[in-house]
């Protein structure tokens, strides 16, 4: 016993680790930056976490509120009797009262089934508070006016506002300190366009519009921000797995000396006119045809010249199917003789295995006398209409032949051929840019199908080459993911 008790006498206490909390001894604007993606349900249950984080989301800047998120994960069992719709809305004004005096930043909701009453409460306290970021997403509010008023349209810096209905914005002043517009779903009218875009928007730089309709009194859409940089265009409802044609059919004017990119998707307007775009690099040109049934409405326009006044200044081009299309003389005669891409370096289309589009491509090539990199990517057809497909190359067959075409003479060193079957039609293409590309250094071409990639190999390598240096490669096909309006056929093969 006396041994055991002087063993147990000699025993040394080991010193406690001391676990520091590096995270709490943060700032609070750190804390906030490092809060600011959470939820703020979150947010406000950090402060069981000790004493430090009592506090820090009552000066929390950045306010996210999510619907779902808030049902699945907040536990009250006023579930059983109350609306939770009606909780999420309380828990939004009392996390609004309980607030310190500091500024927010940013309020981002996520929410549907409410109503633009709600909404517009929440707008005035934005105003009052001077933020300078508001997003909405996903909301399916009643046909009521969004009201902004005067103080938060001079203070925002990003406006995104998401709808599934056409929802009608009232704007009390020009955004003049608005740096990223994105809309969708929104009824736009004059005054509200006026707003928006004009030259007023003087610090205005990226603006997407997708699914927006126009009012109707509104018959020009004048886009004249002087410092606008990016602009997309989606002219289509895009919710759900499907796509409806046509939001707007307005003329369409785009006056911005700054403008470095640009995309339309949707079919043709009534006018389209580029003006002072001397920065344009990049151009993204997607024609969706107007289905059977909607032409009352909506007309499948021709291209002509005038619809790409502007578009000489850029580098890059981006085309699909229809606009190869139109640029075929079975459609356009000699509307584009004088039509010329005099900067274009990049040109990057769709084609079709048929002659018009091939036609339609050589009509491209000739209007781009510097181009030096061409990228094809034949489409995909369903199952359901090969059959019509292989009846239309049996009724307008096309063969390869000698072109004095200037790019292809000059200046084309790479041509990238994508999603490639090893049809005859494909082959003749081949073919064609062999036999005239006099300086082209490499060829890529990836096959669809293994089996037929063994089978055309063989043959594309024996074809006449016009420059001694190329090299045809055959890279590995990879599975493209179809873009939303390829989900059925955006361009079906049919007649106008």
């Amino acid at each position: 016993m006396q041994m055991a008790s002087s063993c147990k006498r000699s025993r040394t206490l080991r010193a406690k680790k001391c676990v520091v909390d590096r995270l709490s001894a943060l700032p609070d604007d750190v804390l906030h930056r490092v809060l600011s993606s959470v939820d703020f349900l979150d947010v406000v249950r950090t402060s069981v976490l000790s004493k430090r984080w009592r506090h820090v989301w009552t000066s929390m800047p950045y306010l996210n509120f999510n619907m779902e998120w808030f049902v699945d994960h907040y536990d009250d069992k006023r579930y059983a009797i109350v609306d939770p719709v009606y909780i999420f809305w309380d828990f939004i004004k009392w996390a609004l009262l309980l607030r310190d005096d500091s500024q927010i930043i940013r309020i981002c909701l996520c929410c549907d089934n409410t109503s633009t009453d709600q909404l517009n409460g929440l707008l005035r306290v934005a105003a009052k508070q001077k933020i300078q970021e508001f997003c909405f997403h996903d909301g399916d509010y009643t046909a009521n006016e969004l009201e902004f008023p005067r103080v938060l349209c001079e203070t925002l810096t990003v406006l995104n506002l998401s709808f599934r209905d056409s929802i009608p914005l009232r704007v009390m002043a020009a955004f003049i300190n608005l740096r990223s517009l994105y809309l969708r779903g929104v009824l736009i009218l004059r005054d509200v366009a006026e707003k928006l875009l004009s030259s007023d928007c003087i610090k205005l730089e990226n603006v997407h519009l997708e699914d927006c309709q126009v009012g109707y009194n509104v018959e020009l859409i004048n886009i004249s921000a002087c410092n606008l940089k990016i602009l997309t265009l989606v002219n289509v409802c895009t919710w759900d797995k499907f796509w409806a044609v046509c939001s707007f059919d307005s003329k369409l004017r785009i006056c911005a000396p700054k403008l470095s990119s640009f995309c339309y998707i949707g079919p043709m307007l009534h006018g389209f006119e580029l003006v002072n775009t001397v920065s344009l690099k990049h151009v993204l040109i997607r024609l969706l045809r107007v289905p059977r049934g909607y032409e009352n409405e909506f007309k499948n326009r021709l291209l002509c010249p005038a619809s790409f006044i502007g578009f000489n200044y850029a580098n890059a081009l981006t085309l699909s199917t229809l606009v190869v299309k139109y640029f075929s003389p079975a459609y356009s005669e000699s509307l584009w003789d004088t039509f010329m891409l005099d900067n274009l370096n990049c040109l990057e289309l769709e084609l079709r295995y048929n002659a018009n589009y091939i036609e339609g491509l050589i009509n491209l090539l000739k209007c781009s006398p510097n181009l030096e990199s061409l990228g094809i990517r034949f489409k995909e057809i369903p199952w359901s209409r090969r059959k019509t497909r292989k009846a239309i190359e049996s009724r307008s067959p096309w063969k390869s032949k000698i072109e004095d075409i200037a790019c292809l003479s000059y200046h084309v060193k790479m041509i990238r051929i994508s999603n490639f079957d090893g049809s005859e039609f494909g082959l003749e293409l081949v073919k064609f840019l062999l036999q005239n590309g006099k300086v082209l250094e490499k060829m890529e071409i990836r096959h669809r199908s293994r089996v037929r990639k063994q089978q055309s190999l063989n043959k594309i390598v024996a074809l006449p080459k016009a420059s001694s240096e190329v090299v045809i490669c055959f890279p590995e096909y990879a599975q493209r993911k179809l873009p939303w309006f390829d989900r059925g056929d955006s361009d079906p093969e049919y007649d106008d």
